[in-house]
């Protein structure tokens, strides 16, 4: 019951943060949306990526492998 009432509020944080950042008379940019989303998302267990958007597809790829190298890694120890 308080893991559906945890993953309700995460839902509803990151719901919020977009609609913030949608709404012109608050100071949330979609940068901020976004880092809360994959926040939530990585504390749910989700793989979530940030990525710089000038980086190149490829630059982009190689922070996913390094991202799921490390996760592979640490299931392991």
């Amino acid at each position: 019951m308080l893991s559906h009432l945890h993953g309700r509020a995460a839902e509803l944080k990151s719901q919020g943060v977009v609609e913030a950042a949608q709404d012109p008379d608050y100071n949330v940019t979609s940068r901020d949306a976004q880092h809360v989303m994959a926040t939530e998302s990585k504390k749910a267990g989700v793989a979530a990526f940030e990525f710089d958007p000038n980086a190149s597809p490829e630059a982009k790829a190689a922070q996913a492998r390094s991202v799921r190298l490390r996760a592979a890694l640490e299931t392991l120890c």
